[in-house]
């Protein structure tokens, strides 16, 4: 009987869409680890391969740790589900034993975690075979190693946590419970880890891991990159040890699941809406239908807070806000760290902090509760009753697009709480509501708007609330995979807007309203897919999308379509302006353009590395600022000397490739190659330089953005706060390795070596050339640097004067002594706080805010 109820329990399980929306869901994100440079999970990078068995290894034992939820959703389900039907009572009416019956189910639950979880291994090398990935970062394919970390390695933990869990749900017959108890467990194990990650305490973490990642850690610790691709963690010592306690900590928790069930299922509890049912005669009355009026408007906000309850009222809700709140947390708690040392915990690092480890979870609340309110009324069986209501079909639209909207708006602003409890205890007190309203909430809140509005569309054309998930998923997935692929610009990726930096002193700057066109864009569109949302709602009992799409002119007639088409216009307006922003005045660059440029300039600069240059002995430069301009006017000169001990017949000058050069004269020579795509002079001196010769280069630049770019906004200069230095607006010598490329999968994809080697140490000629820059040793640098009149401005040396003329202030900068030729000029609203030492004058340029 035991292996009849295990059979059917699996066979109920398999039918069931959560198995294989999970099991797509952990192969994508395992197929997308092996074959994407954006995600990382295991140790891949450097010399270790992508399908390396140390790799595949701590991919299968890092995802067994999200499997959790996976486990509690088939084993806990397994045994509450027949309470939750009343089937349990007849199951137990028959001469099915108790022992076979939770030992049948358990059996059966478990095999299919285990066949979910299957979808790691097989993801990990379904994506290292995909043809665009180096072909020397794949190693050959072992089955075995994939078996061993599936079965061996991670299939003791999910026997365990599975037992636990099972337990637990037997114990308390409870879904939400469970999820509960699965948090908890979670967070006390992530907390112990932190605790416990110190030397003394590895030996005794990797006997109790449950895990196992501590066993592995410790078996693989000293391994080498050659280890690493050829081997996988034998089953010895500890870490067979560490098996084979939680495979026998299995046996005890089932015997204690078997003592802990009742037949006798727990009755629901009496709620006081229940009792007043009870008590009370049935009343019929006549709901108002939505309107334009007020009182059809009241109806809407009373279905809007019906759905926003019971998403609330939810247990996935719960289990995935403490989820995010708990990810959140550590990253919060040790966000202010830098270096090793402990910086204030200010809102713009807790905002950068949440919008790293939290802001998934409002997606998936999106997308997973846009498909639980579109389909609800159908699950429940009471679609032939609402849509046989007069009710318009915005009206079932509307309030579910608004409830997610709210309750999203909500979630956000709950990972606040979490990051202020995070300053309090670490006893900073100055707390910003603003910005955390204006920076985060309201930023995000729009973002994962605009995707609860595409999930709900989705729902809308699926057959079902699973295909829905599946096709939102691809869309994610697609979405962050498409940049590889050379698709980036934010006009044609849903939802897609520019970064936008932080800063304390500058605040979101001009990249706020860089971003709010595209969000306007997105949004826009947005109201194009509410709109085609009612048109194509389904009513009835069968409506399939064919016959919907055939009566969708109709539908679209009146204000619906009205609202369609100035929204179309609204949007192909912002998409124009965007466009002559990106595509116009800035040029359109994928990543992979910026890496073929690159990889061209190494391959036409690259022979002349070896080739003498003179070196660079005085900078003059007169540097004006424009940091509302997002603009940097250079003029200046250097002083080369001839330092190589023969004569000297070229001169070669590097310059940034967006830096725009309006003037370039070297003294006593012409310009005899200019490659111009790559900002890029040759000259050549009518009269070879004799050794200790010098000469005058004389220049002019101008640095700017104009309008705003799709990514990559200049963030040097901005309207509070600019920091830049001298090699990004004034020119350079000869070649410079550092703009080359350096990951060796993307030389070799460009048809480079795959790595420049340094010079030899016993190369003495290569200690000649300064660890900064190839063409200085140290300069004498006189510096005079202007910007707005509000603004002070700070470069090396001394200041010899400072004034104010017009609208502008003048700072002029001298070196008493010879400095490296890499220095920066900065300009902001600075106070400035002097003092003096005996015959020393102190000033101190701070942010008067701090």
């Amino acid at each position: 009987m035991l292996l009849s109820v295990a059979r059917f329990e699996r066979r109920y399980q398999l039918r069931s869409p959560a198995f294989w929306v999970t099991f797509l869901i952990f192969f994508l994100m395992a197929f997308a680890a092996a074959a994407s440079d954006n995600l990382s999970i295991g140790g891949k990078g450097g010399n270790v391969l992508v399908n390396a068995p140390f790799v595949i290894a701590q991919t299968t034992m890092i995802m067994s740790v999200f499997s959790l939820f996976v486990v509690a959703a088939f084993v806990a389900n397994a045994v509450v589900r027949d309470d939750e039907t009343r089937f349990g009572a007849i199951i137990h009416s028959t001469r099915l034993t108790t022992t076979d019956y939770l030992l049948g189910r358990f059996a059966g639950a478990f095999a299919v975690g285990l066949l979910v979880f299957a979808s790691v291994p097989l993801g990990n090398a379904v994506g290292a075979a995909m043809p665009w990935l180096d072909a020397e970062t794949v190693g050959p394919f072992h089955l075995g190693w994939y078996l061993q970390a599936w079965l061996l390695f991670c299939g003791p933990t999910l026997l365990v946590m599975s037992a636990a869990l099972y337990a637990l749900a037997i114990g308390t017959r409870s879904m939400m419970a469970t999820y509960i108890g699965t948090v908890v467990f979670l967070v006390l194990y992530l907390v112990a880890m932190g605790l416990l990650d110190k030397p003394q305490f590895e030996y005794w973490v990797a006997l109790f891991d449950p895990f196992g990642m501590g066993a592995v850690g410790l078996a693989t610790k000293y391994w080498t990159a050659a280890e690493r691709n050829t081997l996988m963690p034998v089953l010895e010592g500890t870490l067979l040890w560490n098996r084979l306690i939680w495979v026998g900590l299995t046996v005890v928790v089932l015997a204690l699941a078997l003592r802990l069930y009742r037949v006798e299922a727990r009755a629901p509890k009496a709620t006081k809406t229940t009792k007043q049912i009870a008590d009370t005669a049935p009343v019929v009355s006549v709901v108002p239908m939505p309107s334009g009026k007020p009182g059809g408007w009241a109806a809407v906000w009373a279905l809007v807070r019906f759905d926003m309850a019971a998403t609330f009222r939810n247990p996935g809700y719960v289990v995935l806000v403490f989820f995010g709140c708990v990810n959140a947390g550590g990253a919060l708690w040790f966000a202010s760290r830098l270096y090793e040392v402990d910086t204030l915990p200010v809102t713009r690092v807790m905002i950068e902090a949440l919008e790293s480890s939290f802001a998934v979870i409002p997606l998936i609340i999106a997308i997973y509760y846009a498909g639980e309110l579109v389909w609800g009324s159908r699950d429940r069986r009471s679609h032939e009753i609402l849509d046989t209501t007069p009710a318009p079909d915005w009206a079932f639209v509307l309030p579910k697009m608004l409830a997610i909207a709210l309750v999203l708006v909500s979630t956000l602003a709950g990972s606040i709480i979490a990051a202020i409890v995070v300053q309090l205890l670490k006893g900073y007190t100055e707390v910003e509501f603003g910005h955390y309203l204006l920076w985060y909430v309201l930023p995000w809140g729009v973002d994962v708007t605009l995707m609860a509005v595409l999930a709900v569309f989705v729902q809308t054309l699926v057959p079902n609330k699973q295909a829905g998930w599946l096709a939102m998923l691809v869309f994610v997935v697609a979405r962050s995979t498409l940049g590889n692929l050379g698709f980036e610009h934010q006009l044609y990726l849903y939802a897609a807007a520019p970064g936008v930096p932080l800063s304390d002193m500058n605040g979101q700057g001009h990249f706020a309203a860089h971003a709010a066109w595209f969000r306007l864009y997105w949004a826009a569109f947005a109201l194009i897919l509410v709109v085609l949302t009612q048109a194509l709602w389904r009513r009835g009992t069968v409506v399939p999308l064919k016959a919907r799409g055939a009566r969708l002119p109709a539908r679209l007639a009146g204000p619906a379509g009205a609202t369609a088409v100035v929204a179309l216009l609204v949007m192909a307006g912002l998409g124009g302006w965007i466009f002559y922003n990106t595509n116009v005045l800035n040029p359109y660059r994928t990543r992979q353009d910026s890496e073929r440029w690159t990889a061209d300039k190494e391959k036409a600069v690259l022979p002349y590395e070896a080739l003498p240059q003179p070196r660079i002995a005085d900078v003059v430069l007169d540097v004006a600022l424009y940091p509302s301009q997002s603009r940097v006017v250079t003029h200046g000169s250097y002083v080369l000397e001839n330092r190589t001990g023969a004569s000297l017949q070229q001169v070669h000058v590097n310059m940034p490739r967006d830096l725009q050069v309006t003037d370039l004269q070297l003294e006593g020579a012409e310009l005899k190659q200019a490659l111009g795509q790559f900002n890029y002079r040759i000259y050549e001196f009518a009269q070879p330089l004799p050794p200790g010769a010098r000469a005058t280069l004389r220049f002019a630049t101008i640095r700017e953005q104009r309008g705003f770019r799709h990514r990559g906004n200049d963030t040097r200069v901005v309207d509070n706060g600019t920091f830049i230095d001298n090699s990004e607006i004034a020119p350079g010598l000869g070649v410079s390795r550092d703009e080359f490329l350096s990951d060796r999968i993307k030389r070799r994809k460009y048809g480079l070596v795959p790595e420049l080697r340094p010079a030899k140490l016993e190369d003495d000629s290569a200690r000649a050339f300064n660890g900064l820059r190839r063409d200085s040793d140290w300069v004498n640098a006189d510096i005079t640097v202007s910007t707005e009149a509000d603004q002070r401005v700070v470069a090396p040396g001394y200041q010899e004067f400072e004034r104010v003329e017009g609208d502008r202030r003048i700072a002029r900068y001298r070196t008493d002594a010879p400095i490296q030729n890499f220095f920066s000029i900065q300009s902001a609203r600075y106070d400035v706080a002097r003092d003096r030492w005996h015959d020393v004058e102190l000033a101190v340029y701070h942010h008067p805010a701090h």
